[in-house]
C-alpha cells in the first residue's frame, strides 16, 4: 500500500499537485467519517478518487481538473498496488498453494476483498485462484465484509464454477475462510457457517492486521478512522471465539485445512433466495 501511494504522489507532483502522503491520507480519513456521520457509503475507490479531486484542487483550478485526470492519477494507484503486491509476496505463498492444490485436487480457491485487490491481476499466483469477489463488485455492494452478503455472493459464485467443471453439488461442501483480519475474515465468515482460520503474521512477518485497533500505532497507510478502530475491539473479541484455527506461518496453513477437512464437512445452506 505505501508503495502505491507514494507512486501516487509523484503523479499528482508530475501534475502541478504538491501534496504528500500524510496530508492524502487526512483527506481520505476526513471523507470517511464525513460519510459515516451522513450514513452514507461509498466504494473505497470512490472515496480515493474524491481524495484525488480535493488534492488536486488545492493546487489546481477546478476549472482545469478533468474527470479523466482523477481516473488517471487512480489507475497510477491501483497499478502500483498491485505491482507492490507482487514485490512483497510472502516467500512462502506460491510453496502453500501448490501444497493445497496437491492436497485437494477439485479444491476451489476464491479471493474475498471489500477492496480492489485483485489475486487474478497478480502473475505469480493468479493461475491458483478460480475467482475474486470484492466489495466494489456491483451484485455486492454496499456490502463488505464482515457482512454475511458478500459471503453469500461468493458462495453463489462457488456454485456457478463448481457447475462449470461439471461437478455436481452436493448438500454438504468443506468450507474453509483464511485470513488475516479477526473481524473481516474470521468472525464474519463463521458466522455464515464457514470454518476460519485465522493468519496471524504479526510474529513470523511483523503483518499488521492484528494492530488495527484504537490506541495503537497506525500504518502511514491506514484510513481508518478512530471510531471505525474502537469498533473493531469487541469484534476481533467476538470473533476470536468463532476461528477454528490459529496459524502463524503461511506454511501450516495446508496442514490446518487437512485438520479441518478430515474432522468433519462443513454444512453450508446455498439460500439463493435471499441474496
Amino acid at each position: 500500500m505505501n508503495d502505491a501511494n507514494n507512486a501516487l504522489m509523484r503523479h499528482l507532483e508530475s501534475i502541478g499537485c504538491h501534496t504528500t502522503q500524510d496530508d492524502f491520507q487526512k483527506t481520505i480519513k476526513v471523507i470517511r467519517a464525513e460519510l459515516t456521520k451522513e450514513g452514507k457509503v461509498m466504494t473505497y475507490t470512490d472515496i480515493r478518487m474524491r481524495a484525488i479531486m480535493l488534492e488536486l484542487e488545492k493546487y489546481i483550478a477546478p476549472s482545469l481538473i478533468s474527470g479523466e485526470q482523477i481516473l488517471r492519477s487512480y489507475n497510477v494507484w491501483e497499478s502500483n498496488r498491485h505491482i507492490a503486491a507482487e514485490k512483497y509476496l510472502y516467500p512462502d505463498t506460491i510453496p502453500m498453494l501448490e501444497q493445497i492444490k496437491r492436497n485437494h485436487p477439485e479444491v476451489i480457491i476464491a479471493a474475498i476483498t471489500n477492496g480492489k485487490g485483485n489475486p487474478l491481476k497478480m502473475k505469480s499466483i493468479c493461475n491458483y485462484f478460480d475467482f475474486c469477489v470484492s466489495g466494489e463488485d456491483k451484485d455486492v455492494f454496499p456490502l463488505r465484509k464482515p457482512h454475511e452478503g458478500i459471503y453469500k455472493v461468493a458462495l453463489r459464485r462457488f456454485e456457478e464454477v463448481y457447475k462449470m467443471k461439471g461437478k455436481k453439488l452436493g448438500t454438504d461442501i468443506c468450507w474453509i475462510h483464511i485470513g488475516d483480519d479477526l473481524a473481516n475474515d474470521v468472525g464474519g465468515s463463521a458466522k455464515c457457517g464457514a470454518r476460519s482460520i485465522w493468519v496471524d503474521l504479526e510474529e513470523c512477518y511483523g503483518q499488521s492486521a492484528s494492530k488495527r485497533v484504537a490506541n495503537s500505532v497506525q500504518p502511514i497507510w491506514s484510513s481508518a478512522t478512530e471510531d471505525e478502530l474502537k469498533a473493531r475491539e469487541s469484534m476481533d473479541q467476538n470473533a476470536k471465539l468463532l476461528m477454528s484455527k490459529r496459524v502463524t506461518n503461511l506454511s501450516l496453513i495446508p496442514i490446518a485445512i487437512q485438520e479441518i477437512s478430515h474432522s468433519a464437512t462443513t454444512k453450508v445452506t446455498l439460500d439463493m433466495n435471499n441474496q
